[in-house]
């Protein structure tokens, strides 16, 4: 199994929002979020960078939010001009890969997601996923699942 079935407390990460279209994968490139990332990494991060994805629809060419930036324990960490998102606490599955180009990196995370979904080894709830970087060539990503999803999975 390429994940971990973990429960996570609710998780604030605050940034910059961007509206983004839902792309088939290898179609990863948008300007609007490259210049907010640029903009979040020339500011001195208030914790550990981080990225959520909020308001899903589930269809290729629909649209999402994701807010780019860092974790922050409470609302006073937010910096002026950055916004919060705020993801429930919950069960997650928690996905993983590593690589010195993060595209590649990017894309095989959202490949074992589509397995694990394909397999019907999970069933997504859409309530907010959450990526983290623990160092430069690790991706962390937590998809928010339904309670149905068996825990055996761990």
């Amino acid at each position: 199994m390429a994940f971990c079935i973990v429960e996570r407390e609710e998780t604030l990460v605050t940034g910059l929002p961007v509206r983004s279209p839902r792309r088939a994968l290898g179609k990863l490139r948008d300007p609007h979020l490259e210049r907010a990332w640029s903009a979040v990494l020339k500011q001195d991060a208030g914790g550990p960078l981080a990225s959520t994805y909020t308001d899903h629809a589930e269809d290729i060419g629909s649209y999402y939010t994701q807010t780019v930036g860092y974790c922050c324990r409470t609302l006073e960490e937010v910096r002026p001009g950055h916004v919060v998102s705020r993801l429930p606490s919950g069960l997650y599955a928690k996905f993983s890969a590593v690589g010195s180009h993060f595209p590649d990196v990017f894309s095989e995370l959202w490949r074992q997601i589509w397995r694990a979904e394909g397999r019907g080894d999970i069933v997504r709830a859409f309530t907010g996923d959450f990526e983290c970087y623990p160092h430069a060539y690790r991706i962390e990503l937590y998809i928010s699942i339904e309670d149905s999803t068996s825990v055996a999975q761990q």
